[in-house]
């Protein structure tokens, strides 16, 4: 089979294309034949070694170098199971997020083994090409704003980095709780189609002054939930702008650079600042059965759709990376085996 792989952390250029044995499922297990295959940032930063844990590297029979896969999302059709397996051959499924090894159950590639409980099923209103772009986003932006957020009906939520993957789950998210979106994107051209997603108001960071327009788009209360990807030194708008007795919840750092928090504003006004991933939601059982039961009813009444920005073939995974580096795409970008 074909498979994503490469054999030291460093550049994401060096990633590569090989071919792997075709796996076979042990007891409990099932194989997956990928019909699509979501890109996340996590794809970058894992080669890069950059990423919360660092791969590991693995012999195969057909390589002369151990290698690592690569992959954190991924959706197809069940291909082949192990004895003790209530799957069945046929059933479309996409793999739970955040609860396999990636460096040798990594999702760029033809096929991959997990265990049954790794699995989850694929509603049955959403065609291939989005299955594999559903549970990570969707998941992320439900645990961050209902399991960690705490958001209700009438709040004003702030979702920075909008037009990610993860940030148009979050504005339906939001607009399904009946909340109001302001969404904060650094392109003016992306502005307009937020819109278009759901979001009731739109700031462009570098063009706008943040604060004057997040309190002219909330009646001058502020926000009580900011769902922020960005992290940086921009943070500290997002303190000036919310209101007292808020809560943030940092759930990415596309900008790396150090945040300046000072504690005492954080006492003064007593905001709430928590970190978030999305295995926090994973962790705890009886969340994540209601996260997944209300996804699948969105999913089915049409509420939630995943957007897809483009599709690329697994050979052409290169130019795939290279969109998602570029950062001009709105929603996620799929790969197709």
């Amino acid at each position: 089979m074909h498979a994503v792989v490469f054999t030291s952390t460093g550049d994401v250029e060096n990633l590569r294309l090989v071919d792997l044995p075709v796996p076979v499922p042990g007891p409990g297990e099932v194989r997956v034949r990928f019909t699509s295959i979501g890109l996340n940032r996590g794809d970058i930063l894992y080669p890069e070694g950059k990423y919360f844990y660092g791969p590991s590297f693995h012999t195969y029979p057909s390589q002369s170098t151990p290698v690592s896969r690569i992959g954190f999302e991924g959706a197809g059709v069940v291909d082949a199971v192990g004895p003790d397996c209530e799957w069945r051959k046929g059933d479309r499924v996409a793999v739970r997020p955040m609860c396999f090894d990636i460096s040798t159950q990594g999702t760029l590639a033809e096929y991959g083994i997990y265990r049954e409980e790794q699995l989850l099923n694929t509603p049955s209103a959403l065609e291939d090409l989005a299955a594999g772009a559903l549970w990570m986003s969707y998941l992320t932006a439900w645990g961050g704003l209902i399991h960690a957020g705490g958001l209700c009906a009438g709040q004003t939520c702030v979702i920075t980095a909008a037009s990610s993957a993860v940030g148009l789950a979050a504005i339906q998210v939001a607009r399904f709780c009946g909340a109001r979106v302001i969404a904060t994107t650094t392109s003016e051209s992306k502005a307009e189609r937020l819109r278009a997603l759901g979001a009731d108001a739109v700031i462009v960071t570098g063009r706008d002054d943040y604060v004057t327009m997040l309190h002219e788009f909330s009646q001058q209360k502020g926000s009580d939930l900011v769902f922020d990807a960005v992290a940086g030194p921009q943070f500290r708008e997002l303190i000036r702008g919310a209101r007292r007795g808020s809560t943030i919840v940092i759930h990415g750092m596309l900008d790396r650079k150090p945040m300046e928090v000072h504690a005492g504003v954080l006492m003064k006004r007593w905001l709430s600042l928590r970190g978030y991933r999305v295995d926090s939601l994973l962790a705890d059982k009886t969340s994540l059965e209601k996260a997944v039961r209300q996804i699948e009813n969105g999913v089915s009444s049409g509420v939630f759709k995943p957007e897809i920005s483009g599709a690329f073939s697994l050979s052409e995974f290169k130019l795939a990376f290279s969109a998602l580096r570029g950062n001009k795409h709105i929603g996620k970008i799929v790969i197709t085996p």
